[in-house]
């Protein structure tokens, strides 16, 4: 490939240091500004923020437990936006009223939206993000185009809204180049999300059924990490494994298992 003549060159490095110091203004979180805790502190702890920035978009990538994150995200706004509507866009009708409030997420305060396709819903994110009185918008998404991923970003920031992509995952996309195609660089942190075996209940010495359920959490980016000099996050992706307390509605960092994921771990690179 050609070597790019002085001035292209000398143009393409002012441009990249415009985008990056534009970035660094619209997403750096101000003092004061309010935050969601991922589920535990360790977790917390890898963020820049010390949690989910509440005022900004956020990307899962994942199999139904992402909903079940998600839904335990969402019923954590309590504390930001107290008894606020979501609303949640998605083109079929399978969310399970039962399943998300096992989460903590009262299924009463979600305003439901069904479009034909993605980009019916990405519009009713757009304008939910912009309506007064909501606390998050969802949509379950299969692609988002760069300019609607930033526009969703930009929405959530200047309303002060949460907003969440849900990524079912593609399972054609099986190159790290497929899953880039299909992530949303715009997100402040994206996430996969994925079933582990549960360790058995064990009562009296003998099994009683299944434990807790058990996720493996990824942090696969974070964006302005640098900002932080405390994050432990340190631009790498982290991976968590982790159960769901009911008692609590909060996560618990576990040891690995012993026999490890139940995925290869090419899977779990297809959304990195």
């Amino acid at each position: 490939m050609a070597a790019l003549p002085p001035i292209t060159a000398e143009l393409r490095k002012q441009i990249a240091q415009i985008e990056r110091a534009s970035t660094v203004t619209m997403t750096t979180p101000q003092k004061g500004e309010a935050v969601i805790s991922a589920g535990a502190a360790a977790i917390d702890d890898a963020l820049p923020w010390g949690g989910l920035p509440a005022n900004g978009l956020h990307e899962i990538f994942g199999d139904a437990t992402a909903t079940g994150f998600a839904a335990s995200l969402l019923a954590r706004l309590e504390t930001v936006q107290s008894g606020a509507p979501i609303l949640w866009c998605q083109t079929g009708r399978e969310l399970y009223g039962p399943g998300i409030a096992a989460y903590g997420l009262d299924p009463n305060r979600l305003i439901l939206v069904h479009g034909r396709n993605d980009t019916d819903l990405l519009w009713a994110m757009e304008e939910g993000l912009a309506a007064p009185g909501i606390a998050g918008v969802v949509g379950v998404l299969h692609k988002v185009p760069p300019i609607a991923g930033r526009r969703l970003q930009l929405a959530a920031e200047e309303r002060g809204r949460f907003g969440l992509l849900l990524r079912p995952l593609d399972p054609l996309a099986r190159t790290r180049a497929a899953a880039d195609l299909a992530a949303t660089s715009m997100a402040l942190t994206r996430w996969r999300v994925g079933a582990l075996p549960s360790e058995p209940m064990l009562i009296g010495g003998r099994e009683a059924g299944m434990g807790p359920e058990r996720w493996r959490l990824e942090l696969q980016r974070c964006r302005l990490s640098t900002f932080n000099q405390n994050s432990t996050y340190a631009g790498h992706p982290k991976t968590w494994q982790v159960e769901w307390r009911d008692e609590t509605g909060d996560l618990t960092v576990v040891a690995p298992l012993r026999d490890g994921s139940t995925e290869p771990a090419e899977r779990w690179r297809d959304a990195s």
